[in-house]
């Protein structure tokens, strides 16, 4: 008998973080979000319109005009990105930020059409990342402690069939597949 062990990965969508904005500050200074996450400045309640958000590195962001009641803008890779207001005086008075952009870790792994071979065998695909090292473990147990690597393969492509050729030999055996 063989028991099949997998996690699904999770849908992932756009999220949007707010700023505040105004005389000296943004708020919050530092933001740290996921590429394709959009970030929204908003002049804060009883603010002068007189400020900028105004990328210093490779992204201008909302450029470098005032933008009144406010801007935004879509981040669509990872990296940091530090902004200032260009108005003069004012990032010497505390008004920068910094926007952190992270990709997040890839989805775990999806083990599915587990069968037994004729030869008593055990087949499966494996949905995971493509060009990343996957190793393919076996226990008779769920303890953390007996997992054995049985397979390590690097697939060109986001899945991958796998035949436990040692499965004949176990009337129990767990599956699981891990991105070192």
């Amino acid at each position: 008998m063989a028991v099949l062990f997998a996690l699904s990965p999770s849908a992932l969508s756009a999220a949007t973080t707010n700023v505040s904005f105004g005389s000296f500050f943004f708020n919050p200074k530092i933001v740290t979000i996921s590429p394709g996450d959009t970030v929204v400045w908003t002049l804060g309640a009883g603010q002068a319109a007189t400020h900028t958000v105004t990328g210093t590195g490779s992204d201008v962001i909302c450029g470098s005009g005032v933008i009144g009641s406010g801007c935004q803008h879509t981040f669509s890779s990872a990296g940091s990105f530090p902004y200032i207001c260009a108005t003069p005086g004012h990032a010497g008075l505390g008004m920068t930020g910094l926007v952190q952009v992270v990709s997040p870790p890839p989805a775990p792994a999806l083990l599915t059409n587990l069968i037994r071979l004729p030869n008593g065998q055990f087949q499966f695909t494996v949905s995971t990342t493509a060009n990343h090292t996957n190793v393919v473990q076996a226990s008779t147990d769920l303890k953390t402690s007996n997992w054995i690597p049985i397979g390590t393969l690097v697939p060109g492509s986001k899945s991958f069939v796998f035949t436990d050729t040692n499965a004949p030999g176990f009337s129990l055996r767990f599956y699981r597949v891990v991105e070192p």
